[in-house]
């Protein structure tokens, strides 16, 4: 669910000052002292919400609950909305946990128009993970472990779309309209070279399409300039998308970022490093 707006981000200069960078964007200070704290915060809103008739914890798992809503039912996970949280204590947490509340009903609608259609890069283990509960993801290779999920960017969640929520739909046709709506997102492109010795890039305002943006040649050309050859690949966060210069140096930065991200345990998309080369996306050997 993208319920999380935009989040600052802070880059350092050089590679010793990746872990401060990181580390600034823990807590220093907690509105929930723990997920399962979070989540009854969110279930109480989820009780007063509109349609909504039934509100039921996970007794097995303290971030997760299921609300009824109609005749429907959603699971919700509070597990980013806690990271979140955690990381930014100036957040207002009554207005992000409305938003999160909001999208459970989003997640429920099955009314999918052109406009909304949109490519979201994620790993092979999300759409086999959703086959285990039963979601057949429209969905389909980009190279490696690597899948592109077709979504539709509701204005509080990232729903992702099921084959039977587009019957008929040709596979190219989506993929063609989903490609139209993220080259939109191209004049919101940010760059930030604070690392020194790669290249941060993401969407303003709309930054789970962030890793989206390598499936675009468009992209790639405007890039050209700085990256004319292979590029290594890191995407450690759904929000985030870092390219390095296909070499062993840069390599060992690279994991690096990505270890430290997994430490923060915030938002997190792949552990791997990916590299680009000859147009083609693999896994980075050692």
């Amino acid at each position: 669910m993208r319920f999380l707006g935009r989040r600052q981000l802070i880059v350092a200069g050089i590679i010793g000052s990746i872990a401060a960078w990181l580390g600034s964007t823990r807590a220093t200070a907690r509105t929930f002292g723990s997920v399962g704290e979070l989540r009854e915060a969110v279930m109480v809103a989820a009780r007063a919400a509109p349609g909504v008739t039934k509100v039921v914890a996970d007794p097995d798992n303290a971030a997760q609950f299921t609300s009824t809503i109609g005749e429907d039912s959603v699971t919700s996970d509070v597990t980013n909305l806690f990271g979140y949280l955690s990381a930014n204590p100036d957040e207002n947490a009554d207005e992000a946990i409305a938003r999160f509340v909001r999208s459970m009903a989003e997640g429920l609608s099955r009314a999918i128009s052109d406009d909304i259609i949109v490519p979201v890069v994620r790993t092979r283990d999300y759409v086999e993970d959703a086959a285990r509960r039963g979601q057949e993801l429209l969905h389909e290779p980009i190279g490696a472990d690597l899948v592109t999920v077709y979504m539709a960017d509701r204005p509080d969640s990232m729903v992702p779309i099921g084959v039977k929520d587009l019957p008929g739909r040709a596979l190219e046709d989506v993929r063609k309209t989903a490609l139209a709506n993220l080259r939109k997102s191209l004049p919101k492109l940010v760059e930030d070279d604070g690392l020194g010795f790669g290249m941060l890039y993401y969407v303003d305002d709309n930054p789970m399409l962030s890793p989206s943006l390598l499936l675009l040649d468009e992209f790639w050309q405007s890039i050209a300039a700085r990256f004319p050859g292979d590029v290594l690949i890191a995407l450690p966060r759904k929000d985030q998308l870092f390219l390095f210069v296909d070499d062993p140096k840069h390599a060992a930065g690279a994991r690096r970022l990505i270890e430290l991200t997994i430490e923060e345990d915030f938002n997190l998309l792949s552990p791997q490093l990916y590299a680009r080369r000859e147009g083609r996306i693999e896994v980075a050997t050692e």
